[in-house]
């Protein structure tokens, strides 16, 4: 888990109303995907626990996603989309600084 979130992630999840115990449940439950220089955990409905999927401040998690840096040191930002798997799967695998040149 993140040991810290920057002022960035700290702000946009009080936009989306999102707790820090929030934020932790996503982290504990979601589905990690490494894409782009980056870590995102995504929590879709089906990643919620059947022990939890009666609590309705839990299942207004579905469609979050979360971006944490690539070292899982910090959160950089929170936000909510359902559809959110589907953008960041075709997201580069691989991270291409800016002003890398593959073509030498």
């Amino acid at each position: 888990m993140a040991e810290t979130i920057s002022r960035h992630a700290s702000e946009r999840a009080s936009q989306r109303n999102l707790s820090h115990d929030d934020l932790a449940f996503v982290m504990q439950y979601g589905q990690e995907i490494h894409r782009a220089g980056a870590l995102f955990i995504f929590l879709g409905h089906r990643h919620i626990p059947k022990q939890f999927r009666g609590n309705r401040n839990i299942m207004r998690l579905a469609g979050t996603a979360l971006v944490v840096s690539s070292d899982c040191q910090q959160v950089i930002t929170a936000y909510r989309n359902r559809n959110a798997i589907r953008d960041i799967k075709r997201k580069s695998k691989r991270y291409i600084p800016k002003g890398c040149s593959i073509w030498h």
